[in-house]
């Protein structure tokens, strides 16, 4: 009897442990870089116009790219960050792309105003007639980096 409730309890504690550790390594894939990743906060249409999210903090962050459009592989665009988090050290842009390994392509923004970053970039080469990409947004504060991603298309440039 004695030796059952213990093999019981091992099991408990051993099944809580691998909870615990399965919740864990779930919780960092999905920040993946340490960071809580979050998406736009509705859906919305780069080719229109800004999308906005809000980050893990609570703050806000609106993202742009402007330049021609549709948006174009290989065409001059610029990366526009806005943000109300306090104290905004640094601003990257990373675009890769969706489906397809295309590279890192990173974009540093300069600031511009408090709470206003940006800076040149260009969508890499596309092999098909329209891409899909992902913008991942850091802005690193006091506390660490933060991000949002915002999904876009581009379409075969030139």
């Amino acid at each position: 009897m004695v030796t059952s409730l213990r093999l019981n309890t091992l099991i408990l504690v051993t099944l809580l442990i691998l909870g615990g550790a399965s919740w864990y390594a779930m919780q960092r894939l999905a920040s993946r870089d340490g960071i809580a990743w979050q998406a736009s906060d509705t859906p919305c249409d780069l080719q229109q116009g800004p999308c906005q999210a809000t980050l893990a903090d609570g703050s806000r962050l609106r993202f742009a790219i402007d330049g021609e459009k549709p948006i174009r592989a290989l065409t001059p665009l610029t990366l526009r960050v806005e943000s109300d988090a306090a104290e905004v050290r640094r601003v990257r842009v990373d675009f890769e792309g969706l489906g397809m390994e295309m590279g890192l392509h990173r974009f540093p923004l300069e600031r511009t105003e408090p709470g206003h970053f940006a800076g040149p970039a260009q969508v890499g080469v596309c092999t098909e007639e329209v891409m899909p990409w992902r913008a991942r947004v850091r802005v690193e504060t006091e506390e660490g980096w933060q991000g949002a991603w915002f999904d876009f298309e581009a379409i075969r440039g030139l």
